[in-house]
Formats: C-alpha cells, structure tokens, sequence
C-alpha cells in the first residue's frame, strides 16, 4: 500500500513538472502581428453607386510567426461602418510584407450624399484572430443617378432631383414653313448639382438628339418614356426623359456648377393634355380643317409643353433665367421671353432674335412663338414707381382691319390695367410687358406667358382677339402665377382663383360691370354637383382647368376672407404674398397659414377661419361655412 502511494507521488510530480515545462514553452510560441502597411487611395474621381474602383497596398508582418490574412475593405461615414470587399491574401511570412489588389465596389443603395466617406483596409493582427488594425486610404466620392420625379400630386412624370438650373441659353434654328428644328439647334442648361451625380434627367419629348455634352465633354444619353403612364387615352402625350450619364471625370459633384449641353434637330409636336388641349410648340394655322394656312407656331406651356421644344426641369419651382435666340427668315417674328436683347440681320435671308429674362422663370411660363406678326415696340408708365417699361405688342399680319382695331382697343388699357393691379399688388415684378395677339385654330384659349401673354383667338376660325376682362386676367398672372407660382400643381387653384377675384374687382371698378365681387360670390353660392370637386383636390390631372373648382370657388374663396377681415388687412394680405414670396412658390399651406396670421383672430375665431379654408380648398361639397358666420369687420 504504502509502495503504491510512493510511486503515484512521483509520478505527479513530474506530470507536473512536465506541464510547467509545457506551458513555460507554448508562451514563448512566436506570434504574428499582421497590420496595413500601406493602401493607395482609391480614384479622385466620383465614384457611382454600383462602380467598382481598384484597392491596392501591403500587408506586413511585424511578428515572429506566419499567419494567413484576410484583407476587408470598408466605407466609414458618420459613425457608420459598410464593409464593401474582403479577400484572403494567403500567408504573410515573419518580418515581411504581401502585396494585394482588391476590386471593391459601392452598393448600390448607397445614398450620395455628404459627406464623403472615407475607405479604410483592415486586416485582423493575428490573421484570423485579435482586433482589426486598419489603415485609411482618404476619401472617395460617392455618386447617384438623379431621381426622375419631383412627385407631383397630378403629374408624377415630371421634374428631376439632384441638380437645380440656374439658366437655359436656347439656340433654335427654325424652318416655319416646315415647322422643323434645323441642326445646330441646342440648348444649354447651367445648373448646381445638390447630389453627387452619375446620372441626371431633363423632361424632353422625342427629338432628335445628336449630342449631349457634360462641361464640353461627351455624354452617354437615352430617350425613354416617363414613368407612369400619364393617360390610357391613346391621343395624349406621354410625358419622355432624356436621361445623361456623364463620363466619370465630367461627373457634376455636389455644390458644384456643371454645363449640359443639348444638341437636336426635327420636327417638334405639340403636346396633347389629359383633358384633350393642346400645349407646347404648337403650329400656327387656321382655320381649325384643311385646307389651312401656317406661319409658324403659337408656343405655349402650362402644364408641361415646354418639353416639346427645349429639355428642362420642367416643374413650377425649378426657376431659371432665360436667353432665347431665334433663327428664322428675316420676314418673320421670333420672341422669347424678357426683354429683346438684339436682332441679327445675317444676310443671306435669315435673322436671330434674341430675348432675355433675368427674373426667374418657370419653365411652363416661355415661349418661343414664331410667325408673321405686326410688331410695335412701346412702352407703358408704372405710376407707382415711375418706371417705364418697354412693351411688344404683336399682331398676327393677316388681321384684318377691324381685328386690329378691336385688339387695340384691348391693348391701349394695358397699362391702365397694370397700374390698377399695382395699386393693391405692389410694383409690377417684372422689367417689361406686352402682348401676342396669333391665329392658331385648335387653342381657344389665352396664357400669361412671362412678359408677354398670349391670345390664341377664335378655336374654329383662329381669328386673332383680346378679350379685355382676359387681358385684366393674364396681367394678373404676372403677380400671382408668374412671379408667385405654385409650389405644385395642386396650387393651381392659387394662380386662378387670384387671377378671376381680381377680374370681378376690376370689371366692377373700372369698366362698368354691374356685379360686384361680393355679387359674384352670393350668384355663385348655389347648391349644385359644381361643388363635387375640390379646388385643392382635384383627383386627375383631366380637371387642371375645371371652370369652377379651379377659377370660381377659389376666387369665392378669397372674397369671402376679404368680407370676414375688412378690406384693409384683405389688401395687406395681398400684398404681402406677392411681396414675401416673389420670384418664388407657394404652397396651399403657407397661404391658409399667411391668411390666419395676417387675419388678427384668436381664440374660437382664428379657429373657425382655419376651418373655412379647409371647407372651401379640401372639402367635396357646398361649403357651409360663409362670411355670415363670422363677425362683421369694424
């Protein structure tokens, strides 16, 4: 027993003193010690979500020992880490270094935005243990496409992120009789990119591009359809995209100016509404069936026909400035809008117009109307700031005598008109005026071009007429409309039901009507299915330019607040809008909250204005609540 119990102590005692041995050896085991030893950075230039770039560096080995290592390549952005690459390099040897490359790419959800994030290699210290020791390459400019929609409430196929234009310079050379761009048409757009971008979008129909260049630089480029479909009814016109992919050194990084130029050639077409209208670069002729006789085009935009004869960011608060040149025979008339810059006779039967606005301008809000017209250069006295602004008067040359004398009978009280409408409005916002009096059958319809609003004349016979109440409507629009847009076309409610109030006030005041706005509202405050429709809830696109919904109830609307406020704060009011938001837009919200303020109520009265706005602008349905609800003004 005891023999037993000798030899089991002496056998633990050197087990134990073999495992001292042991762990006594695995300490001093060499080790390695794997880090990032150097990384080139990625490329400078802009990087696209989905492009792959090319990492490339040595991994060193400052240990005692070899050990496999695994390379991963990571994006760093505000605190957030994305690995993007990883691959084994294989065994990196004691006191050495290993060369890799790495193909990384950026993921495509990846939002291009600041700031930039940095790249950064790692590789862990023992190889496939220990911590992460990584090493920076710098930064690396990440780029998107554009979106393809300003998501419209009525026209989702329009309007384009990632850039905003600053100004168009449109170059058009153009045959009237053909009704065809001639090469060497080109427009160029001059725009701030608010994204780094790889790929952006103009709204433009289906001309015939030849070029499109980024700051002078070729461009990759694809006409494609707008997404949704706009109509099932197969006569409108799908709204199409030019969509440009610059070259990745042309690449627009963001806050900074980039030039896009356009270069296209053929035969423009005007563009069909959802309500059937027409719109855009539409030919001049008349009568409305064969046989007809064409001078040229009546070129007008609202909603979306600017597309169909320049590419844009065709939206109401992508304002711009504007250069419109003109190439035509050197009988014939060209406009654009602003002011006339030059006329250049070049001698061989041809002549530029050229026209500039230096207010900012919506895209629906251009011309470029060619034709034979009469033209008188004038000018009308602003009598509240002395201004004298140069007028263009023009009159298709075809009128006959006593058409031309009824016009002028129009065009004489312009300035009468204006000085009314400043008189409440304040100065007038732009540097000139006048007026296109065309034959174009097939219209029917007037437009408050910027600077120079358009008369299509008769719809049948295209007579060329002036309606003087239109004349007063389409003025307005210079304020409220032109220089004070809608944020969306959901507003468009803002631009008519303005435009029709102040109509009534001025048809009453001064030229003998014997209905007074507040007339207007009681004849129009009968039940009816007129009420069915809201004015800012429109439904379809196909009600843009409803009579009622759009022109009479908001225009009710606006008497209504001017006999629940008194005409002293309704007049502030006025004024106030299109002084505050000038050259800019306005959504239906910052107008109920402007007309609140501006109201002085409080309490249960502040509350029951809020919601007579809501009635008359949202709600399907006669509104019950009237200026008889409220208490008289002092």
């Amino acid at each position: 027993m005891n023999g037993r119990a000798g030899g089991i102590a002496v056998v633990t005692t050197a087990a134990l003193t073999l495992g001292l041995i042991g762990a006594a050896g695995a300490a001093a085991k060499p080790k390695a010690n794997l880090s990032v030893a150097e990384v080139s950075s990625p490329p400078a230039l802009s990087v696209a979500t989905g492009d792959g770039f090319k990492v490339s560096g040595k991994v060193a080995n400052k240990g005692k020992a070899a050990a496999k290592a695994t390379v991963r390549v990571e994006l760093r952005r505000a605190g957030q880490v994305r690995k993007i690459a990883q691959r084994k390099l294989g065994k990196v040897k004691p006191k050495s270094k290993k060369k890799f490359n790495l193909q990384a790419a950026i993921p495509g959800a990846y939002p291009p935005s600041s700031p930039d994030p940095t790249v950064a290699v790692c590789v862990r210290k023992r190889g496939s243990s220990g911590k992460f020791k990584c090493r920076k390459a710098g930064r690396v400019v990440v780029a998107g496409p554009g979106g393809r929609t300003l998501d419209d409430p009525y026209f989702p196929q329009i309007g384009n992120t990632g850039y905003a234009a600053a100004h168009y310079a449109i170059d058009l050379d153009y045959d009237p009789d053909a009704n065809v761009f001639n090469p060497g048409t080109m427009t160029a757009i001059t725009a701030e990119a608010t994204q780094n971008l790889s790929e952006l979008s103009f709204d433009f129909q289906d001309l015939d591009v030849s070029e499109v260049t980024v700051n002078g630089v070729s461009a990759n480029f694809e006409q494609v359809d707008a997404e949704p479909p706009l109509s099932a009814n197969p006569d409108v016109t799908q709204p199409m995209k030019l969509v440009v992919t610059p070259t990745r050194a042309t690449r627009p990084l963001e806050g900074e100016d980039f030039v896009v130029a356009v270069a296209y050639a053929g035969a423009p077409e005007q563009v069909t509404d959802p309500d059937t209208s027409w719109e855009g670069w539409i030919p001049a002729c008349f009568p409305l069936d064969p046989p007809q006789t064409c001078d040229g085009a009546f070129v007008v935009n609202e909603p979306i026909g600017a597309q169909s004869w320049f590419p844009s960011n065709n939206y109401p608060t992508e304002k711009a400035t504007f250069d419109t040149a003109i190439t035509v025979p050197d009988d014939t008339v060209a406009f654009g809008v602003g002011e006339l810059d030059e006329l250049v006779d070049h001698g061989d039967g041809t002549a530029t117009w050229r026209w500039t606005e230096d207010d900012p301008t919506a895209p629906y809000l251009t011309t470029g109307t060619v034709g034979d017209f009469d033209l008188d250069e004038t000018v009308i006295d602003e009598t509240s700031t002395g201004v004298t602004l140069p007028t263009y008067n023009a009159i298709d040359s075809t009128a006959t005598p006593e058409q031309v004398e009824a016009i002028d009978m129009s065009l004489d009280r312009a300035g009468e008109q204006l000085n009314f409408l400043g008189d409440f409005l304040g100065p007038y916002p732009f540097d000139s005026m006048g007026a296109v009096a065309d034959k174009a059958a097939g219209v029917g319809y007037a437009l408050e071009v910027q600077t120079k609003p358009h008369y299509a004349g008769s719809f049948t016979t295209g007579n060329p007429s002036i309606n003087i109440n239109t004349q007063l409507h389409e003025i307005a629009h210079q304020w409220v409309g032109n220089s004070v847009s809608p944020a969306t076309w959901r507003e468009i409610w803002f631009n008519e039901g303005w435009a029709t109030w102040l109509t009534w006030l001025w048809a009453f005041e001064e030229d003998g009507a014997a209905s007074s706005p507040a007339d207007q509202f009681d004849d129009n405050y009968t039940p009816g299915t007129k009420w069915d429709v809201p004015p800012a809830d429109l439904g379809t696109p196909e009600n843009l330019f409803s009579g009622f919904p759009v022109y009479t109830r908001p225009a009710m609307m606006i008497e209504g607040y001017r006999q629940i406020v008194g005409d002293e704060t309704f007049f502030d009011f006025a004024a106030e809008l299109v002084d505050g938001y000038a050259y800019g837009n306005i959504s239906g919200d910052e107008f109920v909250d402007l007309a609140l303020e501006m109201s002085g109520f409080a309490g249960d009265e502040l509350a029951l204005l809020e919601e007579y706005f809501a009635e008359w602008l949202f709600l399907a349905g006669m509104p019950e609540i009237t200026p008889d609800d409220f208490v008289p003004p002092p």
